[in-house]
């Protein structure tokens, strides 16, 4: 009975933390996806619409970089509980903005709140599963939510476009302030969640004990302690690079789809309509990864998703801007983007590092992407254009080379054992676990 408890809670979880990420990518799209009606609702200039996407980025990166020392000052579970109520702030504020500098500063705390959001649940769904397979599941779990905020907040936005001026923007953000406050509230008030906390903490004090000095001596010194481990430096490196380049991808796609096919001559209505066909793509290819992650088959899918990422971003390339080439090499590149991108990323990190370092190693390379994405989407409107998308396109063809190699690389790591030197030690303490669930819900 307490272990299909535990298995109900660590299902319940999983779809907590899949809707922090829902929320997160909404964030981006949604944006993304109603640009052009704050554009036209007050007046902005192409370079105040990239400031908007610039300070997202910024923000996310911030919080993304600031969930380590975060967890480390008030306990990674008060943090996972109650970062929702700046996400939902910012969406509120966002919502009700009268002018760009309001807009601004609700992007700005939306920006923060989600960045936190993801380090930390991942490190939290990791540490409160029993096993390293029903943890890499469940980090699966919060990529899906991920595309799923990416086709809702893009639903959404293709039901308001009709609208005049920013109304449709309003109506977005509203709907995402209103989950993330009921995400709050979930968080704060789950029993089932408070005893798998609980469970997990103990446990992690036990394990503790039993590993010895040297392992808290690995665990606690956050970046820093993370570069000093010849263990762990290079597996980092490595997933910093794949990641950052990966992102450059993926956020630019998710942020300027839309004004991509815009200024590609497809209307809004058009542009955002296309922009819901391609996320489902994307959600299909995102369900098979999280089908095999546990199997033979995540490495070889990986390789193919690398080559048919690259051989999209050709296609695109060779097109030189041209509406339906973008749409359609798009869609090639949305197969491949999951099998070889971001779930494998969190996953990789999860089994990588130790407990109390994976909040700091995620947040890290998280941030690191999130800070870089931020300074290209300053200049990303203006290379968006006719005339000079192609050349930027070809750009992306050598960015897409460079985090597929890195993938692989990792691969390479993982097979000669350097990236597997640090396992958490759960599997012989399960029985010890659903006894202790059983005695906190009894």
């Amino acid at each position: 009975m307490a272990d299909m408890r535990t298995r109900r809670a660590l299902g319940n979880l999983g779809l907590c933390g899949g809707l922090g990420s829902f929320l997160g990518s909404s964030a981006i799209v949604g944006l993304s996806t109603t640009i052009t009606m704050w554009q036209v609702g007050f007046g902005l200039s192409n370079t105040q619409v990239g400031a908007l996407s610039a300070v997202l980025n910024f923000a996310i990166a911030i919080g993304s970089v600031a969930t380590g020392a975060m967890c480390g000052r008030f306990g990674m579970t008060r943090v996972f509980n109650r970062i929702g109520a700046a996400t939902a702030c910012g969406f509120l504020l966002c919502a009700f903005a009268f002018d760009f500098w309001m807009l601004l500063v609700g992007v700005l705390l939306a920006g923060f709140g989600t960045g936190v959001d993801l380090p930390v649940s991942l490190s939290v769904m990791s540490r409160d599963a029993q096993d390293r397979e029903s943890g890499s599941k469940l980090v699966t779990v919060t990529q899906l939510g991920w595309q799923l905020g990416m086709l809702g907040s893009a639903l959404i936005a293709f039901a308001v476009s009709g609208f005049e001026g920013a109304f449709g923007g309003r109506v977005l953000f509203l709907i995402l302030a209103l989950v993330a406050f009921g995400l709050l509230l979930w968080r704060m008030n789950s029993k089932e969640f408070a005893c798998l906390h609980a469970v997990s903490e103990s446990l992690g004090d036990a394990e503790g004990a039993d590993a010895g000095q040297a392992r808290d001596d690995r665990a606690d010194g956050g970046l820093p302690g993370i570069m000093q481990d010849r263990f762990l430096r290079h597996p980092f490196a490595v997933l910093l690079v794949f990641y950052v380049f990966w992102n450059l991808v993926a956020n630019t796609w998710g942020q300027f789809q839309t004004f991509m096919l815009v200024n590609a001559n497809a209307s809004q209505s058009l542009a955002t309509g296309l922009g819901i066909v391609l996320y489902v793509v994307m959600f299909l290819a995102n369900l098979l990864v999280s089908a095999t992650i546990n199997t033979k088959w995540r490495s070889p899918l990986f390789v193919i998703g690398g080559a048919v990422a690259i051989a999209a971003m050709m296609l695109m390339a060779a097109g030189g801007g041209s509406l339906w080439v973008i749409v359609v090499a798009t869609a090639i590149m949305y197969v491949g983007l999951p099998l070889a991108g971001e779930a494998m990323c969190k996953v990789w990190v999860q089994e990588t590092f130790p407990e109390r370092s994976r909040a700091s190693a995620q947040g890290c390379i998280l941030g690191f992407s999130r800070f870089l994405c931020g300074l290209f989407a300053f200049v990303a409107p203006a290379l968006m254009v006719p005339g000079v998308i192609g050349v930027t396109l070809w750009c992306f063809v050598g960015v897409t080379v460079v985090f597929v190699a890195a993938g692989c690389l990792f691969l390479r790591l993982r097979s000669k054992g350097e990236s597997c030197a640090v396992r958490p030690l759960r599997d012989g303490m399960a029985a010890w676990r659903r006894g202790r669930m059983d005695g906190l819900e009894g």
